[in-house]
């Protein structure tokens, strides 16, 4: 059974947030929960950039899954469109143009500067990843059309609920880090003790 997804009531801004038992114990819960951010400015320096930093590694995560998810998308899709239009032409032969990223179009925030050392995978990304090994790309010289279809509606419904996800925690990690500009601009802390800590 696949791990359940974030609910309403540990979201920063759904219904019925900040109703969830008390310190969740999947990162993506703690940091989409509503008191994750409901006093950010009365938090120590080192707490608001422990949140920050919780809150970008778990963006790294679904950004990673989010690719993931892309990839094999791309691929369905490029098998689709390749028996469409009678190309004999093995597919693999166009992987790397498949899969090439394009540009992004979001601006970088404050958030990936100086974060320390690689975190570790967190828990919904681990779940995440069982689901997909149920849901590898088909073989697919020998797989029919329904199984492409059918594979790539399943990877649709987990491309949603990781992007949906995905912005959620961009907003949170954001927050973190809007707060932590002003205090040092404002003077509430010095940048000597961010070059420190990092």
């Amino acid at each position: 059974m696949s791990e359940p997804t974030p609910t309403e009531s540990t979201g920063a801004n759904g219904p019925g947030a900040g109703t969830a038992a008390a310190s969740p114990q999947r990162r993506i819960d703690r940091v989409l929960d509503r008191a994750f951010t409901a006093d950010l400015p009365a938090l120590s320096v080192s707490v608001l950039r422990e949140r920050r930093a919780e809150a970008s590694a778990e963006e790294s995560d679904l950004s990673y899954l989010r690719r993931v998810l892309h990839g094999r998308l791309d691929i369905i899709a490029a098998e689709c469109a390749r028996r469409a239009g009678g190309d004999q032409s093995p597919l693999v032969a166009r992987l790397a143009e498949i899969l090439a990223d394009a540009p992004s179009s979001r601006i970088a925030s404050a958030r990936h500067l100086g974060l320390g050392g690689e975190a570790a995978i967190g828990e919904y990304r681990a779940a995440m990843e069982a689901r997909l090994r149920e849901l590898a790309v088909p073989d697919l010289a020998a797989c029919s059309e329904r199984t492409l279809r059918d594979t790539a509606a399943a990877l649709s419904v987990c491309e949603r609920e990781v992007s949906d996800l995905r912005r959620r925690v961009q907003g949170v990690a954001d927050a973190c880090a809007a707060d932590l500009a002003r205090r040092y601009r404002e003077g509430e802390a010095a940048i000597d003790d961010l070059l420190a800590a990092d």
